[in-house]
């Protein structure tokens, strides 16, 4: 990598040997740069000097740029000094504690954009040069994790988390470098989580037992915080990287030394979330109530992305481990069940049991914090839900009620002339998403879809429960700007209406075929939606049809009937100009106009189709083009040795 200082000392030597301007200078030692190097233009985010002040070394502006990235690696340098050769970290005196905070608070802000500059790039590259991912790593061991309660270093963990979260974290916002560089970085920092995993076990523990809240000496308050932004960390530390999420949730605690105080044993990260939503759950009347909730929260979510695959990395063009098995291997069913025999079910149903109550009598201004927690819940069960033995489980524990009321919740239309103005402001479609997410899985069960759907009123049923439809069709009109609720309203329709003509039936006779077309229509790009909208047209067609036969005039009024109900609303059009131009929904759009009656064809191309003269020529398939050598039917040729002896002859 080329220096600050010798990038400055090759424009000064240039403007004076070459007798050139600063400007001629600057641009002369560019150009030299970057064709020795080979690089991107300057104007590249990807070019090998982007991590340098492109300006003169004599200009204002230049010079503070130079000065703030100076600060920066001054700041790397420091934090190396405190790590010695074994990995540990010695902070021997209030001055080094001093600077060991302000080092690390300077590399988080800087590069997370909150610089000078407003971009993160640069400090990127200077970072992931320097190699100070390992100095942060390093970072996490200054807390002992056996001997917590007597550790005085806890504000020093948690600025260390807070410039993981923000080196790690990624924003759609950002250039593609810095989501490339922070994407690699977090493929280095795999093998930390066996340690973040400790620490969150450690922190759980300690606020679980007694004897943790008589040390008069810990400040709670920091430790607090310290759990809350290492459940953060590892969320964003294993979102989108499957190696991440399989070494988090299979990272072995010590067995040598009692860390749990009888809590939790070597059983890995299942067992320590698990350990936090326990603990934290039964802390309600605790005088910090609401860093309680922001834990659970982030508990659940972290559950959700560790049981959600979302590693679709090429693994050849990658430098980092990808899968717990190799390429494009999914752990999530692996880890559904995991947390599913820890128990993990249990107790988010009874979170969300107590969330939703407290959402519907929420008067003190919580409504934001009590709406968040409640979806982060029913985000966590959705993952959950992968199977028909948990959905059993689920429905046993009282699930139904529980989505029915936080959709109806959802829903519900704020009045705009309230005072609450924390109730009003955070009205939006997250819980409504949450809740058709979770119902959307549900739905795998037959009998479980066919009482969502149709509604049943046996007490006596775990199954019973009113119909979700309305409530399905009001989020929809409610939230039509939402992906995530019209996915998920059209995903759950889709498998309401699958093997049910029944359901099929209800959802026609409720509207439903206008709110798919109208949510398909508005999110034309979003192939998510198209997907399910697809679907959705496809099962409720086709089910209706099969039970009604062709045969007879009202059979034939009957099923033009059925496909008019979705023709009328300009199906066909969407299915063919909107539905059917995604890659992720072309299959559906076929199979959906297929049932509606309408002429379709579908054609495929392979990865080897080339552009001729401006167009795409696809492989040609068997029987397309007729061969003359080339004889369907065989026959024995009449003159056949005459031929033979021809041939030999020729040789003769």
């Amino acid at each position: 990598m080329i220096s600050q200082e010798h990038f400055d000392e090759t424009v000064l030597e240039n403007e004076e040997d070459l007798e050139l301007s600063p400007e001629e200078a600057l641009s002369e030692t560019i150009d030299q740069f970057l064709s020795q190097l080979g690089g991107a233009p300057t104007d590249s985010a990807d070019g090998p000097l982007s991590h340098l002040v492109l300006l003169h070394p004599s200009s204002e502006e230049g010079r503070l740029l130079r000065q703030s990235r100076k600060q920066f690696q001054n700041s790397l340098n420091s934090l190396d000094e405190f790590v010695g050769v074994d990995g540990s970290v010695r902070i021997d005196s209030q001055d080094a504690l001093g600077v060991a905070l302000r080092s690390l608070r300077q590399t988080g802000e800087k590069c997370c954009g909150r610089g000078e500059e407003g971009s993160a790039l640069p400090y990127l590259v200077i970072f992931q040069n320097s190699a100070s991912i390992y100095t942060l790593m390093s970072f996490l061991g200054v807390i002992d994790p056996l001997s917590l309660s007597y550790d005085s270093n806890h504000e020093v963990l948690l600025e260390t988390v807070t410039a993981l979260i923000h080196i790690l974290s990624s924003s759609a916002q950002e250039d593609d470098r810095c989501t490339s560089i922070r994407v690699q970085l977090k493929d280095l920092f795999v093998p930390s989580l066996g340690r973040v995993v400790a620490l969150l076990a450690a922190y759980s523990n300690f606020f679980s037992c007694d004897c943790g809240r008589k040390n008069i000496n810990f400040d709670y308050d920091v430790g607090e915080k310290v759990l809350l932004h290492l459940v953060q960390l590892s969320t964003i530390a294993t979102r989108s990287c499957e190696a991440a999420k399989v070494a988090f949730v299979q990272a072995a605690l010590p067995s040598d030394r009692d860390l749990s105080h009888g809590g939790i044993s070597k059983r890995g990260g299942v067992a320590v979330l698990a350990s936090i939503l326990i603990n934290f759950s039964n802390k309600t009347n605790d005088h910090n109530n609401d860093i309680n909730s922001k834990i659970i929260e982030a508990t659940c979510i972290l559950i959700a992305t560790l049981c959600r695959y979302d590693d679709f990395r090429d693994p050849t063009s990658s430098s980092g481990p990808i899968g717990a098995a190799g390429a494009n291997t999914s752990s999530a069913h692996d880890h559904a069940m995991e947390f599913h025999r820890a128990g993990v079910v249990t107790k988010l149903i009874e979170i969300a049991k107590g969330a939703l109550n407290n959402l519907d009598l929420c008067e003190d201004g919580n409504w934001g914090t009590t709406m968040k927690l409640a979806a982060a819940v029913l985000t966590a069960l959705r993952v959950l839900a992968v199977n028909d033995d948990i959905i059993q489980t689920m429905v046993a524990l009282g699930v139904l009620p529980v989505v029915t009321k936080a959709l109806e919740l959802g829903c519900k239309e704020i009045d705009p002339t309230n005072n609450d103005k924390s109730r009003a402001s955070a009205q939006n479609p997250r819980l409504a998403s949450a809740a058709l997410g979770l119902l959307r899985n549900l739905c795998g069960n037959d009998e479980i879809k066919t009482n969502l759907c149709l509604g049943s009123s046996d007490p006596l049923s775990t199954f019973s429960t009113p119909s979700s439809l309305p409530h399905i069709l009001q989020a929809m009109q409610l939230y039509p700007s939402t992906a995530a609720v019209q996915e998920h309203a059209c995903g759950t329709f889709a498998a309401m209406a699958l093997r049910r003509p029944g359901n099929a039936r209800a959802i026609i006779d409720a509207g439903g075929p206008r709110s798919i077309l109208v949510a398909m229509k508005r999110h034309d790009v979003n192939s998510s939606v198209q997907r399910q909208g697809a679907l959705a047209v496809r099962n409720i067609v086709s089910r209706l049809l099969r039970e009604c036969p062709e045969d007879g005039d009202k059979n034939k009024e009957e099923r033009a009937a059925i496909r008019d109900a979705f023709l009328e609303l300009g199906a066909e059009d969407t299915l063919r100009n909107i539905t059917g131009r995604h890659q992720g929904s072309v299959d559906e759009a076929y199979a959906a106009l297929r049932d509606l009656g309408c002429t379709v064809s579908l054609v495929k191309f392979n990865a080897d189709d080339v552009y001729q003269h401006g167009q795409v020529q696809r492989t040609m398939m068997f029987g397309e083009k007729h061969n003359s050598n080339f004889r369907p039917v065989y026959e024995d040729s009449t003159d056949l040795e005459n031929c033979v002896e021809e041939a030999i002859s020729q040789f003769i």
